[in-house]
């Protein structure tokens, strides 16, 4: 055992010489000093291995020196933040965003986007090396974003009571009475919302609606949410705007108050014309999850229309669809285009929401077959095709591996898997990917092709791993849906066909 200093005991910063041991797990430092960074890992943290060991640092470039605070130790690695660059990148820029240091969302805006692309195309190449033990192509050049700014459809403002303070301010010795924050949680706090006055993810009239909504609330005494105590009236401003146009505002509310609810509305609908669809709701929950609250209709239409290439697509308050419209429609015409590069007579679209890519593939399809386990879901999927004129797809509300396995297609129509066997399924899963019972039952059914696109390649990289048993991967495409940010989408074809499994590396 080493002796461990005064200063390091009482938990203040120094850098020990040796590695501190204690039984029966090792004290490892809390500070390191001159770290290089080796690399980016796939979550967007760089990687720096001081002493054998793995610690990810936030906002670290490779090539970038570094003196480190380590925040958080697992078994084998740590995460830590930079207390000073020794030396920075010349990749390095400067952020745009006047909330970059403190805000919890566009993490790599020092990053050029082109050199973002760079990382995120081998992001998926190492995420399948390391989790698929199959051979895999190596990915084709990723599909990146005509607009990396100002191109998110919708996002949810947090209200809290428990502002969080800037640097500058904690510095400044000032005693902050007024705390209420409109904008966005700060990084790794679910109780600290950080006061956004401007944000480069969503256009016009988002950042006049959030700032006005919050300059009434403060000018009238509303009450902001408390995010501990579980109380307060605004909790959340959900914003969502389209390409046609039309804006839908939802306002959350922690509790009922008619009257302040009923003034914010008639504020909201008199200086706010643009404004196409406003909902109101109360969520009561220690979450901030909609998906079980009920919405009230307050003014205008109940829904809004979204242009995705040749599709009008109607969008209600609960509706899912991809949060980058531009380069949804850019990923369609990716699965379209493959999609017609083989037989595809008939082809399912498995966790399909509103409807948006069956309806996409409506015209290089006879059959096109939704499946979504949100009835609501696949009542407006069905009066999207009827909107749009499109007579060949027919939705389906139940799980995935029910109506794989079963081949319950229609329970109106009598139509079964057996009778519309399909030649392709795609698959647009949840982060988590795949249900183990949806693989088992994909293996079983031997249907000739899957697509398979995915918002998390790691879990899509767990899945083609055990679909390998009967399925061979042919191409793989990363696609950008998410400018400054670490998140990928990717885009894999996989056909009927096992193969040897590559050698342990």
């Amino acid at each position: 055992h080493v002796r461990i200093p005064h200063r390091y005991a009482l938990g203040l910063p120094c850098t020990p010489l040796v590695a501190v041991h204690s039984s029966p797990m090792p004290r490892r430092p809390r500070e390191y000093r001159d770290l290089t960074v080796e690399s980016i890992e796939y979550q967007g943290y760089g990687v720096a291995k001081p002493r054998g060991l793995v610690l990810f640092v936030e906002d670290a470039l490779p090539g970038e020196v570094v003196d480190v605070r380590v925040y958080r130790w697992k078994r084998s690695f740590g995460y830590a933040r930079v207390t000073e660059y020794k030396r920075l990148s010349s990749k390095r820029i400067e952020p745009f965003c006047a909330h970059f240091s403190e805000c919890g969302g566009c993490k790599w805006q020092y990053l050029p986007y082109e050199r973002q692309l760079e990382h995120k195309e081998q992001f998926v190449r190492e995420i399948f090396d390391r989790l698929c033990k199959t051979d895999t192509p190596a990915p084709q050049p990723i599909l990146g974003c005509e607009h990396d700014r100002w191109y998110r459809n919708k996002l949810d403002f947090s209200f809290s009571n428990k502002r969080w303070l800037t640097r500058d301010e904690v510095e400044s010795g000032d005693v902050f009475e007024a705390r209420n924050a409109a904008g966005f949680h700060v990084r790794g706090s679910f109780d600290k919302v950080l006061d956004i006055r401007e944000c480069h993810l969503q256009p016009a009239p988002s950042n006049e609606l959030r700032n006005a909504v919050a300059d009434f609330a403060r000018e009238r005494g509303l009450s902001f949410y408390d995010p501990v105590e579980h109380h307060g009236l605004l909790r959340s401003l959900v914003v969502r705007t389209a390409e046609t146009g039309e804006v839908m505002v939802i306002v959350v509310y922690g509790e009922e108050d008619e009257e302040a609810g009923g003034a914010l509305r008639d504020f909201l609908i008199r200086s706010f014309p643009a404004i196409t669809s406003l909902y109101e709701t109360i969520n009561t929950k220690r979450n901030d999850s909609l998906a079980d609250c009920k919405m009230r209709l307050a003014w205008g239409a109940p829904v809004i229309r979204e242009q995705v290439g040749e599709l009008i697509l109607s969008l209600g308050p609960q509706s899912f669809f991809q949060t980058n419209t531009r380069q949804a429609v850019r990923l369609y015409s990716l699965v379209r285009e493959w999609a017609a590069d083989g037989a595809s007579n008939t082809v399912y679209d498995v966790y399909c929401g509103i409807g948006s890519i069956a309806l996409s593939l409506a015209g290089i399809a006879e059959h096109v077959v939704g499946v979504e386990s949100v009835p609501e879901a696949v009542d407006a999927a069905e009066a999207n095709a009827r909107d749009n004129g499109v007579k060949n797809c027919r939705f389906v509300a139940g799980t995935a591996e029910e109506v794989l396995r079963d081949g319950a297609a229609n329970g109106a129509s009598g139509t079964r898997l057996g009778d519309l066997q399909p030649d392709l399924v795609v698959l647009d899963p949840p982060r988590a990917g795949l249900h183990p019972q949806v693989v088992r039952t994909l293996l079983e059914a031997r249907i000739p092709r899957i697509l398979y696109i995915s918002c998390k390649p790691s879990t899509q990289a767990r899945d083609i791993e055990r679909l390998s048993e009967a399925y061979r991967v042919i191409r793989m495409k990363p696609v950008d849906m998410f400018p400054q940010t670490h998140h990928i989408e990717n885009v894999a074809e996989l056909e009927l066909g096992a193969y040897e499994a590559r050698e342990e590396r």
